[in-house]
């Protein structure tokens, strides 16, 4: 009864979530063929697109270590460098206390999500950035990271100097059991061989349909665990 139950609510907000949007591969693709913008200068090359968490800042609060929280603010969140803080003359302005975690609303252009990123020194990491907070519960969390790196510029690759900047999601299992980080990704092979739970994955899968390449349908199975289903 408890998985039927957790089948239809699954079901429904998929059903609700139909028309996803891929705002990484769109912002991509218009820093590659419409980037209108001025280049960036990063050692010896010359850098087209943005820095900055699809180019821009979004409405949101910010929570600094030792609880102060700025309400109703614009953030801009650097993927590149893996810094956040609030926006000021299109710059991001860092406090002397670091920052624990800001949540963001994406517009409808992007998905029209609220995103919850939390520091990855609240995970035991030492290496600087933020996780997209996707399913946390009291046995494991899913988690994402936003990050840029530096490519060729696909409209002009014998260009040696000019460059582009190209936003990619990475996925991660957070176990807090050992509070271990694994890298995953969005394949049922993959994915099953960090999770470590075989026989909950097992009884989990023959009760229900999961496309392992959704982020939604792996935060389901996720939650389920977490929930002990």
């Amino acid at each position: 009864m408890k998985y039927l139950l957790f089948f239809l609510v699954s079901f429904v907000a998929k059903q609700n979530c139909t028309a996803q949007v891929d705002p990484v591969g769109s912002f991509n693709r218009h820093v590659f063929e419409a980037w209108q913008g001025e280049s960036i200068r990063i050692g010896p090359f010359s850098v087209k697109g943005s820095p900055y968490l699809f180019g821009e800042a979004f409405d949101g609060f910010i929570t600094y270590k030792g609880g102060r929280v700025l309400n109703q603010t614009r953030i801009l969140y650097d993927v590149y460098h893996q810094k956040a803080g609030v926006e000021l003359q299109s710059m991001i302005y860092e406090a002397v206390k670091p920052v624990e975690s800001f949540t963001i609303k994406l517009p409808e252009k992007f998905g029209g999500q609220r995103l919850l990123f939390k520091a990855s020194a609240l995970f035991g990491e030492d290496v600087k950035g933020f996780y997209v907070v996707i399913e946390e519960g009291e046995k494991s969390s899913f988690l994402k990271m936003y990050k840029s790196k530096i490519i060729a510029d696909p409209n002009n690759p014998m260009d040696t100097k000019m460059k582009v900047f190209e936003q990619y999601v990475e996925y991660y299992l957070f176990k807090k059991d050992d509070r271990s980080m694994h890298p995953v990704k969005l394949k049922k092979k993959d994915f099953l061989k960090e999770f470590g739970d075989i026989k909950f994955a097992d009884r989990y899968l023959a009760n229900n349909t999961v496309d392992f390449g959704k982020e939604q349908d792996v935060a389901d199975l996720l939650h389920a665990y977490n929930l002990g289903l």
